[in-house]
């Protein structure tokens, strides 16, 4: 009777101390979970690359989509995480539109300390393709920053931030001209003119890849020429698949002295955008003016995007020397003048 008394007795204390190890094991798992999650959340990000940039929070995104924006751009290392610190602390449903500088290695506290703040520390700038440093000194003004289209127009005069390929050898009215590159931009809150012309010069210089610099020296072309070339290609092509089509009308003409006669040429010269151009206006005298003066303009007329640029660089042989746009925008090409004249009678408005 006393054996089994001592056996039911230490089962007991068994079981006793298997329940307090496993207690003891489930606490330490526990600790460490909420350790590690106290760490996370407060902590700096030690697992990823230093990197800053923006984020933009749209007002319609949701945790989950801020969440993928951040990983994406490198910024978090878990979306899930992201997510999970959001819902516990209440703070996902308080993201507030905006821009907010970011860098990878916030803690997340930080991070979401931003996003619901709704102070936002940049405004987001687009730059279509082919627009104007005048273009852009508007939409710049209208972000209602420090940086005026006065202030904007003025720095875009000076050369000093050209990188040396950019310089040209004329006379033209703004030395950045067709180095804007075109592009999304997230202009900090305290930026100058200057700081906004670096940025996009630089994106410019990016884009300008050391295969495409060899490319543009098979063509015979500076880089300014070639950034020239490109921007009346953006001005007068809508449609993708006639870029290097009108590329190619304008080195058959350059080749045999013919003028470019280009109307988005007189456009540039004379400050006004119009579907067409009376005989009148084509004598508009200006260097810019291609109906007037033989070969390509002094510099560039617009600022290019990267499929005029590439349409340069990947320019058809033909034999065309002329084109003409319907009412939509797409353009049809002739090799002489009579047939250049019959398209013009079938689609022009």
């Amino acid at each position: 009777m006393e054996d089994e008394v001592k056996e039911v007795h230490d089962e007991a204390v068994s079981a006793s101390k298997r329940s307090i190890f496993v207690g003891s094991a489930v606490f330490c798992v526990l600790f460490l979970v909420i350790a590690g999650g106290l760490a996370g959340y407060y902590g700096p990000n030690i697992l990823l690359p230093r990197k800053s940039g923006y984020v933009h929070v749209l007002s319609n995104m949701t945790a989950a989509d801020v969440a993928e924006e951040m990983h994406e751009g490198g910024y978090i290392s878990s979306p899930l995480w992201f997510r999970i610190a959001a819902g516990v602390t209440g703070q996902a449903e308080n993201l507030k539109e905006g821009e907010y500088t970011i860098n990878s290695s916030m803690s997340l506290q930080t991070i979401l300390g931003k996003l619901t703040s709704g102070k936002s520390e940049a405004a987001r700038l687009v730059i279509p393709e082919g627009y104007t440093v005048r273009q852009i000194a508007q939409a710049v003004a209208k972000l209602g920053g420090n940086v005026t289209e006065e202030d904007f127009l003025a720095a875009a005069k000076g050369s000093d931030d050209l990188y040396p390929y950019m310089k040209g050898n004329r006379t033209v009215t703004f030395p950045t001209e067709g180095f804007l590159f075109p592009d999304t931009y997230f202009i900090p809150n305290n930026a100058s003119a200057e700081d906004i012309i670096k940025m996009m010069l630089k994106n410019f210089d990016d884009h300008l890849t050391g295969d495409m610099k060899k490319e543009i020296s098979q063509h015979n072309l500076s880089i300014y020429q070639f950034v020239t070339m490109a921007s009346l290609v953006e001005k007068e092509a809508k449609y993708e698949k006639d870029r290097p089509l009108i590329a190619s009308v304008f080195f058959n003409r350059l080749r045999i002295h013919m003028k470019l006669q280009s109307d988005a040429s007189v456009s540039y010269a004379m400050g006004s955008h119009k579907a067409a151009y009376s005989i009148a206006e084509t004598q508009y005298d200006s260097p810019y003016n291609t109906y007037m003066y033989e070969g390509l303009p002094p510099g560039p007329i617009g600022n290019p995007g990267m499929e005029s640029m590439k349409a340069i660089i990947t320019v058809p042989d033909t034999s065309y020397l002329y084109f003409v746009a319907d009412a939509n925008g797409h353009n049809y090409f002739s090799m002489t003048y009579d047939g250049h004249m019959d398209n013009v009678q079938e689609h022009m408005p």
